[in-house]
């Protein structure tokens, strides 16, 4: 396949970011920008699931306020997600031409961004998950999986990132362990009101 591009890498259809991705290329998006687009991905999944929801109360009489605020809030997280995987692009390539740290003192850049967008995912999907119908339960569960491990992979990546920076202060250490902690515990909570 010939590789051009104009634009953004996030707006490539997607084997061809899937090619961008598996090249040597700089920039070139890499494990930063995978994960922000595969969390975009479970966040566009709870669109579906509390599109499919309104349409089920709207049929039964039933308000759907929340259900509109989330669905706002869920689509407002997938373009998040998909910026701030794109931002990973440009920030990486800095760190690899010298041009930038990779840590600088509380902030690892992009990767955090796209961490804590990551948790309001989990967040966004521990509320929906009574809500919804036992069909979405499975779907919920996806979200679930999918959004806990962009969390574990995210934070891998800003150990890196400060481990090539020779450290970090404690602050931002804390930070990245209550995101790990309360996406595990989001997951958890998530998977216990699915079946």
């Amino acid at each position: 396949m010939t590789r051009t591009r104009t634009g953004r890498f996030v707006d490539e259809p997607f084997p061809n970011l899937c090619d961008w991705v598996a090249h040597p290329d700089v920039p070139s998006p890499a494990g930063g920008t995978v994960v922000a687009a595969c969390s975009a991905l479970a966040a566009s999944l709870a669109e579906l699931i509390l599109r499919v929801t309104k349409n089920r109360l709207d049929k039964k009489g039933e308000r759907t306020e929340r259900v509109d605020e989330l669905l706002t809030e869920a689509a407002a997280l997938r373009v998040r997600l998909l910026d701030y995987g794109e931002g990973d692009v440009y920030e990486a390539q800095k760190i690899i031409q010298g041009e930038r740290n990779a840590c600088v003192r509380k902030d690892v850049g992009s990767p955090a961004k796209i961490a804590g967008t990551i948790v309001k995912v989990l967040r966004l999907g521990n509320e929906l998950a009574p809500m919804v119908g036992i069909a979405l339960h499975s779907d919920v569960r996806v979200i679930a999986y999918l959004a806990h491990a962009g969390v574990m992979g995210i934070t891998e990546i800003c150990y890196a990132n400060i481990r090539l920076a020779g450290g970090a202060d404690d602050e931002l250490m804390a930070r990245i362990e209550r995101w790990r902690t309360e996406a595990a515990e989001l997951r958890d909570s998530i998977l216990s009101r699915t079946t």
